[in-house]
């Protein structure tokens, strides 16, 4: 591995001893120490061959990596969902900043966004300051991370090793091949399959058709087909949203609870120290974070107005009594659980 700290210095070559790769995973795994700061590097064999890495904005030469210091004890990580809970009054919204600034951060808080909003209209948010500038960004329902630098929301860059895991977990050409051909044979149906990967290197096929009775149709043709005669494993959801409907096609384990542990690991919180905040049913995954044995999980809070399908999956969680249910709604509600769990 060579590294760099961006604009200082080249530091010598770091050697990271491999361990065996796992045959269901395809994966090599090594560890390495380096001292907390900013790194951009990038992984060579012994032989000289390079790794190829999809940012962007196209091919990078270097991946960055922040190596940053353990938490401090009483420190927290704060995962929440956007709209619904953090969004959607104004005033709450500030309150909620200005706590979260004067109380939180200086004890070495976190912040994480945990949406199913793809990149580009998350970013938005952040950039119009709505939103303050987080830690990190998972998107697009857990297929997506991003983390934030020091300079503002336009220092931004792609979690690569999570697209790395999630790559490997599924037979991408194969279902691209199957989802094209079912695309070809229902044209009539269908408005646009976009393929995320050779477009920014995001793992998700997206195919948008114009109601809800022609997405039932897509979703049968693709579980017939793909799951169950081929035998492909991905997840899929569906979406609407200005009156179309979104078939998201995405890795297998891929969520916003997987992400979200992926996230509060590299930031070396104990589950004891995160709190995850939502409204809808699309939290759930967020939420199967907290169930991790009796006290192992993380926190929770179901904001005021969440949706019934997501308190009926609290209300019969096993995790249960770690999820405060909120009386107050969206960002107050936040700040009702951080007062509960982190007084």
């Amino acid at each position: 591995m060579l590294c760099a700290c961006e604009g200082v210095r080249e530091i010598e070559r770091v050697l990271v001893p491999l361990d065996d790769p796992v045959e269901a995973e395809g994966l090599f795994k090594g560890t390495a120490t380096l001292e907390p700061g900013e790194y951009r590097v990038k992984f060579l064999t012994e032989d000289g061959e390079e790794e190829v890495l999809q940012g962007l904005h196209g091919i990078e030469r270097f991946r960055p990596i922040t190596v940053l210091p353990p938490p401090k004890p009483d420190a927290i990580l704060l995962m929440s969902d956007i709209d619904g809970t953090l969004i959607g009054d104004e005033d709450s919204t500030n309150q909620f900043f200005w706590i979260w600034n004067e109380q939180y951060k200086p004890r070495g808080a976190h912040l994480v966004y945990n949406t199913g909003r793809p990149f580009p209209s998350a970013h938005n948010l952040i950039k119009d300051n709505r939103l303050h500038v987080p830690t990190a960004l998972v998107c697009s329902e857990g297929t997506e991370i991003y983390w934030f630098g020091c300079f503002g929301s336009e220092d931004v860059e792609p979690d690569y090793e999570w697209r790395e895991i999630l790559m490997l977990s599924w037979d991408y050409e194969a279902i691209k091949e199957g989802v094209q051909v079912l695309v070809q044979q229902m044209e009539h149906e269908v408005n646009e399959a976009q393929y995320l990967f050779e477009v920014c290197g995001q793992p998700m096929i997206v195919i948008n058709v114009p109601d809800k009775g022609k997405a039932d149709n897509m979703i049968g043709k693709i579980t017939h087909e793909l799951l169950n005669t081929q035998g492909l494993k991905f997840e899929m959801t569906c979406s609407s949203g200005g009156g179309n409907f979104f078939i998201l096609i995405t890795p297998k384990g891929a969520s916003k609870g997987s992400a979200a542990l992926h996230v509060s690991k590299r930031l070396g919180f104990k589950p004891e120290q995160v709190m995850v905040a939502g409204d809808g049913e699309n939290d759930v995954p967020l939420f199967e974070a907290t169930v991790d044995g009796k006290d192992k999980g993380f926190k929770g809070v179901i904001v005021g107005n969440a949706v019934e399908g997501l308190r009926t999956w609290v209300g019969r969680s096993p995790s249960s009594h770690k999820i405060h249910r909120s009386l107050s709604q969206q960002a107050l509600g936040v700040l009702e659980g951080l007062s509960i769990h982190f007084p």
